[in-house]
């Protein structure tokens, strides 16, 4: 039976005269694009968590409608006509999503396998009449 430190060298030894093997080098592009996106991984992974309001058409119209005023009040240039002509596509593309929609009709809620009537509000009497046993 060999020794065990013997064979606990001999595997030392191994791993010591194939580390110039692993792991194999990598290409120079690819160090150069790994160094060259790290900082935009970093900030990914940061605004990645945060959690942004929704953006409904309302406020998209309001923004438009504020593209349309500055881009008027700039004269309407060669420049800013192209604005208030980005706004006005704008306010319309809002103005089309606010119109839209939903077909999907409400999901009927279920207690007990009987339907749930919403609508029904209780006995009527106020939170101070059952508390005064009226």
């Amino acid at each position: 039976m060999p020794d065990r430190s013997d064979r606990i060298q001999q595997e030392v030894d191994e791993l010591l005269a194939n580390i110039e093997k692993f792991p194999p080098p990598r290409p120079l592009s690819r160090r150069i694009s790994d160094f060259a996106s790290a900082p935009f991984r970093a900030v990914s992974r940061r605004l990645s968590g945060l959690k942004l309001p929704r953006i409904s058409a309302g406020h998209v119209l309001l923004a438009a409608i504020v593209i349309i005023v500055i881009a008027w009040l700039n004269g309407f240039s060669d420049f800013w006509t192209w604005v208030g002509l980005a706004g006005l596509g704008l306010f319309i593309a809002a103005f089309a999503m606010s119109l839209r929609r939903q077909t999907k009709p409400p999901a009927q809620r279920y207690w007990r396998d009987q339907p749930l009537d919403l609508e029904d509000r209780g006995s009527g009497r106020s939170f101070w009449d059952r508390w005064r046993g009226r």
